[in-house]
């Protein structure tokens, strides 16, 4: 993991987070304090102390973070920190309602995390092999997978996915582009 910047929820916007309106109105805080990160960095939402997140929370306030984050001028990757698993079953329900994933750890400095959320057979096999390589292109995979019959146009289609997903990270080289994982680890749940 490079960069990385921290938010103390609990801190920043308490310790009860509940409701749609109340989740519109952090989301608003949460863009506003991450205004000036710079693109790329790893966005750490530190849980510690926070004693309620519902359903309805989370679907005004993480999944339009998400979208938000995946936007080519913001350029964030958005990881949970200190989650409880009694919040696992309200995240997992957003999750695939709204065709989101999020990335999860129990540990406050991550290196490994829990993917909350439904990929496709292909997609979670591409995320396994970017895990796997640590950093990739498309047509790497295309070439250490040629048993498959995957051309690098599908492997870039998939990654560019995950990508956008905020689930791994793109960087250009030269003329190609470079995918690596958010954190070292991440464990596919479901």
């Amino acid at each position: 993991m490079s960069m990385s910047t921290e938010i103390q929820i609990s801190e920043e916007l308490g310790t009860f987070l509940q409701g749609r309106p109340l989740g519109k109105k952090h989301y608003a805080r949460l863009c506003e304090l991450l205004s000036e990160t710079p693109s790329g960095d790893v966005i750490l939402l530190n849980f510690t102390h926070v004693q309620t997140v519902t359903g309805s929370w989370i679907n005004e306030c993480l999944v339009p973070l998400l979208r938000w984050a995946a936007d080519e001028r913001t350029d964030l990757f958005p990881v949970l920190v200190k989650v409880k698993s009694s919040w696992l079953d309200e995240l997992q329900m957003v999750a695939e309602w709204t065709h989101s994933c999020f990335l999860i750890s129990y540990e406050e400095f991550p290196k490994s995390a829990e993917l909350v959320g439904m990929l496709d057979v292909a997609q979670s096999a591409t995320l396994e092999a970017v895990v796997d390589a640590n950093e990739v292109t498309g047509a790497e995979l295309e070439r250490s997978h040629l048993n498959e019959g995957v051309k690098a146009t599908a492997w870039n289609n998939r990654l560019k996915d995950l990508f956008q997903k905020r689930i791994i990270r793109r960087k250009k080289r030269g003329r190609e582009q470079v995918y690596s994982p958010v954190i070292a680890e991440v464990l596919v749940n479901g």
